[in-house]
């Protein structure tokens, strides 16, 4: 299993190594241990910029997930896209420090490369339901 995470503005941190424990975590449960994914923790402006260009939507998201499946053995899942400035701002509307709110954004964009979706109320429901049963058994 390969995860690689990337911070691409330095005035946020993240704990890496915990990250990367809790993705693999998630991928094990979910069968995806031969897989692999890469994690860009990122800002408001690569965001928005990614939904303008991949998605034709001017808007700032929390988590954007571009599936880039390998053509050769299908081990690589795609791309997480992590923004910290939303990130940062969702835990302070949510009454949860800034730690859990990256990491359940983290697992969530995790969750889309795996093939849950959120478009649709019971698809949503499904996908947070496993989402933070991940995150409270993180937790513990």
């Amino acid at each position: 299993m390969t995860v690689k995470l990337l911070l691409s503005d330095r005035r946020f941190s993240i704990d890496r190594r915990r990250l990367k424990t809790l993705v693999k975590m998630v991928m094990g449960k979910e069968s995806a241990r031969n897989r692999g994914v890469n994690i860009v923790y990122c800002t408001d402006k690569l965001i928005k910029e990614l939904n303008a260009r991949y998605l034709n939507k001017n808007l700032v998201t929390d988590v954007l997930a571009f599936e880039l499946k390998d053509s050769g053995d299908g081990g690589f899942l795609g791309e997480v896209y992590v923004n910290l400035q939303q990130a940062r701002r969702q835990a302070l509307e949510n009454g949860v420090n800034y730690r859990e709110e990256v990491e359940r954004l983290t697992v969530h964009g995790v969750l889309h490369l795996l093939g849950y979706g959120d478009r649709d109320k019971e698809k949503r429901r499904k996908m947070w339901i496993r989402q933070e049963s991940y995150l409270n058994r993180w937790k513990k």
